[in-house]
């Protein structure tokens, strides 16, 4: 029932030391989206509730977690205890029908082992004209990324993961879906320094993983070589906020 891409209890152990929740990212969530005391919102692939406890924090809604690792989730509980987190599968969450008024995910879709399938389930237990809402990104928001320039072989892997955003609105739209908006967005460019260094180094992206050794090693030489030498790394991270309503 739970299957995993990757071992993400064992990613879980340092994923908050080199991730956190996104406060620009959530913000452009609910600027798309009008949530009420009695609204309720699901996190599906919440993992350690960076972002659940973040959108909590600015709504009256009331937010469940949804994630697929017990790991991800005892972190997610060590942070509050008011907050639900549930551990389920995104494509068999445990809601009833037309029960949920907004779902979102961020950065999850491709870690999804059945994206059709979780798509339908989302459909069915959102309310009529219920809506959720992708934070993903494109193929050609992947080619621009740092890490796409370092770790190259990361790029092809992440567009074999990544279902590009055409393919995303037709799952969507075969799944039940009314209607289907995809929004870009590109954040203020910042200057990469240690903490991106820490990252790469603690495998904090995912697609770290499924690159070779080698391709790891290399892309690691030459991203420190970069830092010191003193260049200016400077990204701007882009993604695609891709709504839909039921």
């Amino acid at each position: 029932m739970f299957r995993k891409t990757i071992d993400y209890d064992k990613v879980s152990k340092v994923y908050d030391k080199v991730r956190a929740g996104n406060p620009e990212m959530v913000h452009q969530i609910l600027d798309g989206v009008s949530l009420s005391g009695k609204s309720l919102v699901i996190d599906v692939g919440c993992g350690t509730g960076n972002n659940t406890l973040l959108l909590a924090s600015l709504v009256q809604a009331r937010v469940i977690g949804f994630d697929i690792s017990n790991g991800m989730l005892q972190k997610a509980y060590e942070k509050q205890s008011q907050i639900p987190f549930v551990q389920a599968p995104a494509d068999c969450i445990p809601f009833s029908d037309e029960s949920v008024d907004f779902g979102f995910m961020t950065e999850v879709l491709h870690h999804l082992p059945d994206i059709p399938a979780t798509f339908h389930d989302i459909c069915r237990i959102l309310k009529s004209s219920g809506s959720l809402c992708i934070v993903t990104q494109s193929h050609e928001q992947i080619d621009r990324r740092m890490t796409s320039r370092f770790f190259p072989a990361s790029a092809a892997v992440d567009k074999e993961r990544y279902p590009d955003i055409d393919v995303i609105e037709d799952l969507l739209l075969k799944a039940g879906f009314s209607a289907v908006n995809p929004k870009e967005y590109t954040y203020s460019p910042v200057r990469l320094g240690l903490e991106y260094l820490e990252t790469v180094t603690k495998c904090g992206f995912s697609m770290l993983h499924k690159i070779s050794k080698e391709d790891y090693e290399k892309g690691f030489e030459d991203l420190r070589n970069a830092f010191q030498q003193s260049e200016v790394l400077l990204y701007s991270a882009e993604y695609s906020f891709v709504w839909a309503t039921k």
